[in-house]
C-alpha cells in the first residue's frame, strides 16, 4: 500500500472517530454535587387582633334603631365608621413596635372591618396606641395605596378637598333643627388649631397580649360609645348642630367629644 493510500486511511478513521471524541470530551462530571437545600427561616411575628365593638352606653349599637341618649335625646344611627391608624405595641419591658402602614377604616355595617388583624414581633404586650384619623403627612400625599386607596376609602375620602373624613356618623333625631329630621357629622381637618385626629393609649391593665410561634392569636377587646360624640365636654344642641360637614371650629368641637370614644375591656387569648 502506498504512502498516499495510508494517509487516506488515517484521516478517514479520524474523522470517523471525532463525533466520539467530542462527545466523550463534552461529558458532564457524574461526581458532582446537589446543593443543600436552604432552610425555611423561622417565624418571628405573628397575628395580633384588635377587636372593635360599638356601643350605645350599655347596649350594642344596632344600626337603624332608635336610642334614648343620657342628653334626652332620641337618636338613630344609620352610619358609623372611624379611622384607625399609627397603631404601636408597648411590650413589657417598655420597647415599642409600630405596626407599618396601619391605616384601617371601622364600619358599623360591616362585621369583618370590626376586627383588625396586624403583625408583631414575638413578645408580651401591654399597652396600644393609635390614632382615630389620619396623619398630617398622609393627608397631602397624593393618591395612595392600601387602606388609604380612595377606592379603599370610599366616602370616607374627601373628593372635593384633598384629605380623609376621619369620623362619619349620619342617622336622624327628633331633635334635629333639620327639616327631614338629620343628623350627619362628617369629621375631618388635619392640621392647625382646628385638626381633628385624636392620640388613645390604652394601657392593658395588668393583662398580657402574649404573641409567640404557634399560639393563640391575642384579641385586644375595644369599646366605642357613641353617645360620647353628643356630649362631654360639648353638649350638642341638635336643632341647631345636626350637620357638620367640613373642617374648622365646629369639626373640633366634635372631635374634643370623640377624644374618650375608647375603652379597654379586656384580651381573649
Amino acid at each position: 500500500m502506498s504512502n498516499f493510500t495510508g494517509m487516506k486511511l488515517s484521516a478517514f478513521a479520524f474523522v470517523i472517530s471525532l463525533p466520539f471524541l467530542l462527545l466523550t470530551g463534552c461529558k458532564k462530571d457524574d461526581n458532582s454535587v446537589t446543593p443543600e437545600p436552604i432552610p425555611t427561616p423561622e417565624p418571628t411575628t405573628a397575628t395580633v387582633k384588635l377587636v372593635f365593638t360599638n356601643k350605645v352606653a350599655a347596649k350594642t349599637l344596632e344600626l337603624d334603631k332608635p336610642y334614648l341618649l343620657s342628653t334626652g335625646d332620641s337618636v338613630t344611627f344609620n352610619k358609623f365608621n372611624y379611622y384607625i391608624s399609627n397603631i404601636v405595641f408597648t411590650n413589657s419591658t417598655g420597647a415599642t413596635y409600630a405596626v407599618p402602614e396601619s391605616y384601617f377604616i371601622v364600619k358599623q355595617s360591616s362585621a369583618a372591618s370590626q376586627t383588625i388583624s396586624v403583625q408583631v414581633p414575638f413578645g408580651t404586650y401591654t399597652a396600644v396606641n393609635y390614632l382615630l384619623g389620619v396623619d398630617s403627612a398622609r393627608n397631602v400625599s397624593g393618591a395612595q395605596t392600601g387602606g388609604l386607596d380612595p377606592v379603599y376609602a370610599s366616602d370616607m375620602y374627601w373628593s372635593w378637598s384633598t384629605g380623609y373624613i376621619f369620623f362619619k356618623m349620619e342617622g336622624s333625631s327628633p331633635s334635629s333643627g333639620s327639616p327631614q329630621k338629620a343628623l350627619e357629622y362628617h369629621i375631618g381637618g388635619y392640621k392647625g388649631t382646628f385638626k381633628t385626629q385624636r392620640n388613645f393609649s390604652l394601657d392593658f391593665l395588668g393583662q398580657q397580649a402574649k404573641v409567640s410561634n404557634g399560639g393563640v392569636t391575642p384579641q385586644i377587646m375595644i369599646e366605642a360609645d357613641a353617645t360620647e360624640l353628643f356630649q362631654n365636654p360639648n353638649k350638642l344642641d341638635l336643632k341647631t348642630d345636626f350637620s357638620i360637614v367640613s373642617a374648622g371650629s365646629r369639626a373640633s368641637m366634635i372631635a374634643n367629644n370623640y377624644a374618650d370614644l375608647f375603652k379597654f375591656k379586656g384580651i381573649v387569648q
